[in-house]
């Protein structure tokens, strides 16, 4: 299990708000695919960012692949970051 940053949001005020159990974000937009954020998610070792968005749809506009931008804390104040695609798995009902 990863442990959680502490997070801040900030307003358009610039007032600064703690958001202590925020582990997601999703980001729809009225044109185009939508996004996850997803902060220190489990199925990645150590503190992370992943942003996911989908990148592929079939004929009946389901995501069947989806792009992964992975950000991690570095040594000395660099940034490491990966690229990766990933194919959707087909669930089972």
């Amino acid at each position: 299990m990863n442990l959680r940053p502490r997070l801040q949001g900030v307003t358009p005020d610039g007032k600064r708000i703690d958001l202590p159990d925020l582990a997601e974000i999703e980001v729809i937009w009225d044109e185009g695919l939508p996004a996850t954020i997803l902060i220190s998610p489990d199925y990645l070792e150590g503190s992370s960012l992943s942003i996911e968005v989908g990148s592929e749809e079939n004929d009946q506009h389901n995501v069947e692949e989806y792009g992964v931008l992975v950000l991690r804390p570095g040594s000395c104040n660099v940034l490491d970051i990966e690229v990766e695609t990933h194919a959707m798995e087909a669930t089972e009902e």
